[in-house]
């Protein structure tokens, strides 16, 4: 009896602890069943297909041969160098799977699988047999007349009944693999590569591109259908021509490359591009200038023509003062740009003067000159004698200037120097003698004065491409050269010259 209890009582201490420890237990096995699938999963929630088998034949994908747990990390599946697993041959082999995931990183699974015969590609003997040896039975019909004959006279024909019919049989049996290979170019699976190749780039539609244009890219024909896809021109675009034409982009990636051809069209819609030669032009009075003269216009077709919107053929002079009209650039389809063209025809009265320009004599050489004068204009060096244009040189914010001439001066020779603003006011002349530390100044004032009271006209710059300054035309009640004011009337046409060189384009 006290056995009895003693045994009782040891079976519920330990029926007791058993129950205290199996949550536990439970609890661990179940953490050690996570972390095992967590391993075999890997971090991005994909593994490897066990005992795969897919019939002979048939089409598959990346997803036949991976399980797809999560979709956190967005995986994107492709056979490995673009090769599909072969599904041809009955038997067993590997192929490898490539997944991309949007952490920018990659993953391969090499997958066993079993390739199963498909019965429904298997021929059926019976219809086969009469389709291949109907001429193999035609041998088969005499048989039977021909060892009918032996057996009637000789009851021996033991030699010729055993080895003719024999040999006309052989034929009738059919080896059931020869029918196999006409029925093999009836599988359709054969083309399954195909797609892969071709999700590498699409073909564009309606892809227009501008006449002469000379900076296209593959990208502007197709579109990438896969990452990493590199787009190369197999041939090159024609823009030189308008019209329908086609081009060539080869696609490849890894070992997988692919050409696609596509249609395009070449228009032109491009406008010309016009600008002024000058954002301000002077002209003189009654001067003759042309559309062409004062704009410069191009086009990627080659030719543009140039004329006055208001269909005039000059540009209208006659007025003194500041004008406007618009010109016209028009290609050879028809495409037309216009700019408002800004101009000023101006006049000597209207010029304002300042004090002559002064001359370094200590720095100054045969070929460099270095002075002072009105700040922020423009100095010009002329010859007395031949009026050659020796500088031309910016005046600083200060006033100073240093003029750099075309050649030395020879000395006792006399050279004018004149500075011209940019709104076409001229300063006070000064005569430099090479040699000589004395400069006398001739007062561009009372010369334009004398000048405007004897009804000087100024003359159109010469048309010469040289840098020569035209010297001004006088009336015959003018003095002439030689005379006290003659220098005078010199120096004035070398006023309208300075200005005329600053402002007026040469014609060419």
């Amino acid at each position: 009896m006290y056995m009895k209890e003693k045994t009782i009582s040891i079976m519920l201490v330990c029926g007791l602890t058993f129950s205290t420890v199996s949550p536990v237990f439970a609890e661990e096995m179940t953490s050690q069943q996570d972390t095992q699938q967590q391993l075999v999963l890997g971090n991005h929630g994909i593994e490897a297909k066990q005992n795969v088998q897919i019939t002979q034949g048939r089409h598959v994908t990346p997803t036949d041969f991976v399980q797809i747990y999560s979709q956190k990390y967005k995986p994107q599946l492709t056979f490995k160098d673009g090769v599909v697993a072969s599904t041809e041959t009955v038997g067993t082999f590997e192929t490898t799977i490539v997944a991309e995931y949007n952490d920018g990183t990659t993953e391969e699974f090499t997958v066993s699988y079993t390739i199963l015969a498909d019965p429904s590609i298997t021929p059926d003997p019976d219809p086969v047999t009469p389709t291949d040896p109907e001429e193999g039975q035609e041998p088969v019909t005499p048989v039977d007349p021909e060892p009918e004959t032996p057996v009637t006279p000789d009851p021996e024909p033991t030699n010729p009944e055993p080895e003719t019919p024999v040999t006309p049989v052989q034929p009738v049996d059919p080896d059931p693999v020869t029918p196999v290979d006409p029925v093999k170019p009836v599988d359709p699976v054969k083309p399954a590569p195909k797609p892969e190749v071709t999700v590498l780039a699409t073909a564009k539609t309606n892809v227009t591109v501008e006449l002469n244009d000379s900076a296209l890219l593959p990208s502007q024909f197709v579109s990438r259908n896969a990452h990493n896809v590199k787009l190369s021109f197999n041939t090159q675009p024609v823009t030189n021509t308008l019209g329908t034409h086609s081009v060539q982009i080869l696609a490849s990636k890894g070992s997988a490359t692919q050409t696609i051809t596509v249609n395009y069209t070449v228009v032109d819609t491009t406008k010309p591009f016009i600008q002024p030669q000058e954002d301000i032009f002077y002209v003189w009075p009654n001067d003759e200038w042309t559309a062409e003269e004062l704009v410069t216009a191009t086009d990627n077709s080659g030719f543009v023509k140039v004329y006055f919107q208001n269909g005039q053929t000059l540009l209208d002079t006659t007025t003194p003062g500041a004008h406007s009209t618009v010109i016209v650039a028009e290609d050879a389809n028809g495409n037309i740009s216009t700019i408002d063209f800004q101009y000023q025809v101006i006049s000597v009265a209207g010029m304002m003067l300042y004090s002559s320009p002064t001359v370094n004599f200590d720095k100054s050489t045969d070929t460099d000159i270095y002075g002072g004068t009105e700040p922020d204009t423009t100095l010009f060096v002329i010859t007395e004698d031949s009026e050659e244009l020796l500088a031309e040189t910016r005046v600083d914010y200060s006033g100073a200037y240093h003029a750099v001439l075309s050649r030395p001066l020879q000395p006792g020779e006399t050279a004018y120097l004149i500075a011209v603003d940019d709104n076409g006011g001229v300063s006070d002349v000064t005569h430099y003698t090479y040699g000589s530390k004395q400069v006398p100044e001739v007062k561009a004032e009372s010369i334009v004065k004398s000048a405007t009271d004897s009804q000087t006209t100024a003359t159109t710059p010469n048309n010469d491409p040289s840098n020569e300054v035209v010297a001004t035309k006088v009336d015959n009640d003018l003095p002439k050269t030689g005379d006290s004011s003659s220098k005078g009337l010199t120096v004035i046409g070398l006023l309208l010259s300075a200005t005329a060189l600053l402002y007026l384009r040469k014609r060419s």
